[in-house]
């Protein structure tokens, strides 16, 4: 089967457009849940698309992971997690727009990716091991308590911000 490529980029657009619908109708009151659920149909669609691309998918989906957009970057990731490309994920995380890989990451099926991300928590600069953090605690995997001193008394602001959204959805365990 032949993979048109230019279709494999279009699906991926469409994944980043419907996810920033998505994720401002979730904060909007304007929005009913049936209207939820037709976003997320369509965004499975495109990603069944996506799916039938396999590995072609990746030269596309790695540049977008450091893309100003978090919304790309989240299409990229979303893609390569949904794939079981985490290699190419992971091997990005310093350099990607950790915002977008990190929602990704926080909606996606996380098992395979669990001990690389532990160790990573355990050994990765701030910017990055807070992301983490937030996406274990996402999936009620508690991130070991060890950093988050560290990322409370951070300069970064976001690293502060994703450490408190980690205890928060800790909490929730």
């Amino acid at each position: 089967m032949a993979i048109i490529l230019d279709i494999l980029v279009e699906h991926l657009e469409e994944i980043e457009f419907l996810w920033s619908q998505r994720t401002e109708a979730i904060r909007s009151p304007e929005y009913f849940g049936h209207e939820i659920r037709e976003l997320d149909a369509r965004i499975d669609a495109h990603l069944q698309g996506l799916l039938v691309g396999g590995e072609h998918c990746v030269e596309f989906a790695v540049p977008l992971l450091a893309e100003e957009d978090r919304f790309m970057a989240f299409a990229g990731a979303w893609c390569l997690a949904r794939l079981g490309l985490d290699q190419p994920l992971l091997d990005q995380l310093d350099e990607c727009n950790l915002d977008g890989v990190t929602e990704a990451l926080c909606h996606c099926e996380i098992d395979a990716l669990e001990g690389k991300l532990n160790e990573l928590y355990s050994s990765a600069p701030p910017s990055v091991a807070s992301a983490i953090g937030l996406v274990l605690a996402s999936h009620r995997r508690s991130p070991p308590v060890s950093r988050l001193s560290e990322f409370f008394e951070h300069d970064d602001p976001q690293v502060r911000r994703r450490a408190w959204e980690t205890v928060s959805r800790s909490c929730r365990n």
